[in-house]
């Protein structure tokens, strides 16, 4: 059994790595900013004969990080999953028209928020036996991606791309893997219907490539295929 924290876990890909995780067999502490509003995930955890369990945590407020991770102490987590995300709307954070304090939210959330996760969680994750930390990141975030981004998205993503590879340079003579991964184009709340494939695909995929991940794999930005993201 591999225990598994997962952060944003009340709906699209989130909620299928929970889902799936606790299926097979897995211990999972899933985390959402507000466990009252997370339905779906609550009716999951009921069923799940004890193996999922519904935890508060906003990661973009430091103090909430905190106490979440005080609350689960002693607790050994195998692999961490930074998943949490928010996204403004492309209409405004074009160059003609940016939201200032969007982008500052979304950079809280999805660039410091898995860095102070990790910071909070690293004891947890070095007690565990698998040692991985995985941040779902974007194929946006890569310089290759030749197409219209939402700035603000694109940047935090990037930006948490590098914070990762960072990272994993820092932990790696504790063998800890730390891995960037696009998780796909996925058919979220977040994306629409115009997307790729569905959540649980991704999830699917993403669980396949964390299995298989060694050290070596550290600082890499993987797809959900297993294959490397050019950056």
């Amino acid at each position: 059994m591999t225990t598994i924290l997962i952060t944003g876990a009340a709906r699209g890909i989130g909620f299928q790595l929970a889902k799936q995780y606790a299926q097979q067999g897995d211990r999972v502490y899933a985390t959402v900013r507000d466990p009252d509003h997370a339905g779906p995930l609550q009716a999951l955890a009921a069923d799940s004969g004890g193996m999922l369990s519904v935890h508060a945590m906003d990661v973009g407020d430091p103090a909430a990080v905190t106490a979440c991770a005080e609350s689960l102490a002693g607790v050994a987590i195998d692999v961490l999953i930074n998943n949490a995300g928010i996204f403004g709307g492309l209409d405004t954070q074009t160059f003609q028209n940016m939201d200032y304090d969007n982008w500052s939210h979304e950079f809280n959330v999805m660039a410091m928020g898995p860095f102070r996760v990790i910071q909070a969680f690293l004891p947890h994750v070095q007690a565990g036996a698998d040692k991985k930390i995985v941040t779902l990141s974007s194929q946006v975030a890569a310089h290759v991606y030749d197409h219209v981004i939402g700035y603000s998205y694109a940047s935090c993503k990037a930006a948490v791309n590098r914070l990762m590879t960072a990272l994993a340079t820092e932990l790696k003579d504790q063998d800890i893997i730390v891995v960037p991964m696009h998780p796909g184009w996925v058919k979220t709340e977040m994306a629409g219907d115009v997307a790729d494939i569905e959540p649980e695909e991704s999830a699917r995929g993403c669980r396949e490539v964390i299995a298989a991940m060694t050290l070596a794999d550290s600082g890499t930005f993987l797809k959900w295929t297993g294959d490397i993201h050019p950056w």
